[in-house]
């Protein structure tokens, strides 16, 4: 496991990250909000920001078709969201999705590509079976599908955290995206469920898919992740 780690960006910025003190205005500040407008007001800044990074991973997504966009939208909106939950909310976040976006296209295709691969041929392969097929073979040859199909999705809510923490090449962050998830299953596990049910809620109610189906489940994956990661760099810096 620890052969395949990506280095991290710098111990000044990993510590910096640690101190960061939830922003004035923040929901870990509601306590000290005095007024139901001001915690209203805390919220609707929320929501935007939500709603903004929505709509920008949405843009990445298709300036990059699809294929070309993915990973590096989600590094982008990551990072974003990471600074919201953080309590660091960005004022300018056209400027600082872009930027991300830019400096991270090339890493983040390569490490998110192969797994966009599997998901879609995955996906394609569960359609052949069903329509084509029938018994006991067609369940296990579909079980066995869906499973490569979960553990990929799982990578992929990996990757925004740690395309955004270290700085290591598409090659090692690859190695270490698959070992991850074996190594932390419960981290795996949720945030597996996490994609899964924001897709199926994306599916009954298109529009929450479009103001939230992304921004939200990068979020919360990427708290997940970003717990498991803390621990892997404390047992790295303790050894």
């Amino acid at each position: 496991m620890m052969a395949v780690m990506a280095k991290p960006e710098s111990d000044e910025h990993r510590e910096a990250r640690r101190r960061l003190a939830p922003l004035e205005g923040s929901p870990t500040d509601m306590q000290d909000v005095p007024g139901w407008s001001g915690r209203i007001m805390i919220w609707l800044r929320w929501i935007t920001q939500i709603i903004g990074i929505q709509l920008l991973m949405v843009a990445g997504i298709a300036v990059g078709l699809v294929a070309a966009g993915v990973g590096p939208a989600l590094t982008a909106g990551g990072e974003l969201l990471a600074r919201l939950v953080g309590g660091d909310p960005s004022d300018r976040l056209w400027k600082d999705f872009w930027g991300t976006y830019r400096s991270q296209w090339r890493r983040s295709v390569l490490v998110t590509a192969p797994a966009l691969v599997v998901v879609a041929l995955a996906w394609y392969e569960v359609l052949v079976l069903q329509a084509n097929g029938g018994g006991a073979v067609t369940a296990v040859l579909t079980g066995t599908t869906v499973a490569v199909a979960l553990y990929a999705v799982a990578y992929l809510t990996y990757a925004p955290a740690v395309l955004r923490r270290y700085t290591d090449g598409p090659l090692r962050t690859a190695r270490f995206l698959l070992v991850a998830p074996l190594v932390s299953p419960l981290t795996a596990l949720g945030c597996m469920v996490t994609a899964v049910a924001f897709g199926v809620i994306g599916l009954r109610w298109p529009f929450l898919l479009v103001l939230a189906g992304l921004s939200v489940p990068v979020a919360l994956t990427g708290l997940l992740v970003d717990r498991f990661l803390d621990k892997v760099d404390s047992r790295d810096d303790e050894g």
